[in-house]
């Protein structure tokens, strides 16, 4: 019998633990989608752990392994391809996604940002967000384009920053957050929620 769930091609470059909410909303039937592949350009990456444990294809691409970016780019969306991957899922991968994959699934790219983009964009946001002080961070999932941190955002939550708080809490603060966010972000998707005009998304 088909799997007609929605197929997440999800990109990693550390732990997973996002990836690990995503698997788990899948399996508990919060969402109507699968994950078809995990994909990370670390081989160490504990994700890549994760996904064998649940059963699913896990594949290390090491850029240094190709003469260029581009070549890749290229073996990356090969490998998204070969999975059957509908949505390409960005949780915590740590680079910017080149156009030989955006180009492939136009509209169908997120990333998942801890902080309230567009402020605090890049890979040291929540430090970035505490260390200057702001009262209000957060979390946002948007749509990759081929600028760092700056597509369409498809939903933010926010996450205040108390006085107590140490870089260490708002850490675990934001990943909870996150934990959420994201599963809440796909399953609109899945659920054929989200529209994309021009620069602007739309939710029904």
């Amino acid at each position: 019998m088909p799997d007609d769930r929605l197929a997440l091609g999800m990109l990693i470059s550390g732990s997973g633990t996002n990836l690990q909410a995503v698997i788990d909303a899948c399996a508990g039937g919060a969402i109507p989608a699968r994950v078809a592949v995990v994909v990370s350009n670390k081989i160490e990456a504990y994700g890549l752990e994760r996904a064998r444990k649940a059963g699913i294809p896990a594949v290390h691409i090491d850029p240094a392994s190709f003469p260029d970016i581009r070549a890749y780019n290229h073996a990356l969306r090969e490998t998204l391809e070969t999975h059957g991957t509908e949505l390409v899922v960005m949780a915590g991968y740590m680079r910017l996604l080149g156009t030989e994959v955006l180009r492939a699934y136009p509209g169908a790219v997120i990333n998942l940002h801890p902080a309230l983009l567009p402020a605090f964009p890049g890979s040291s946001a929540i430090k970035d967000a505490f260390e200057y002080g702001v009262k209000l961070t957060g979390v946002t999932v948007h749509f990759a384009d081929e600028e760092f941190d700056r597509g369409p955002i498809i939903v933010q939550e926010a996450v205040r920053i108390e006085e107590s708080d140490t870089l260490s809490s708002l850490e675990a603060k934001i990943h909870a957050a996150e934990h959420k966010l994201l599963p809440e972000a796909i399953r609109l998707i899945a659920d054929r929620r989200v529209s994309l005009d021009g620069r602007i998304v739309h939710i029904s």
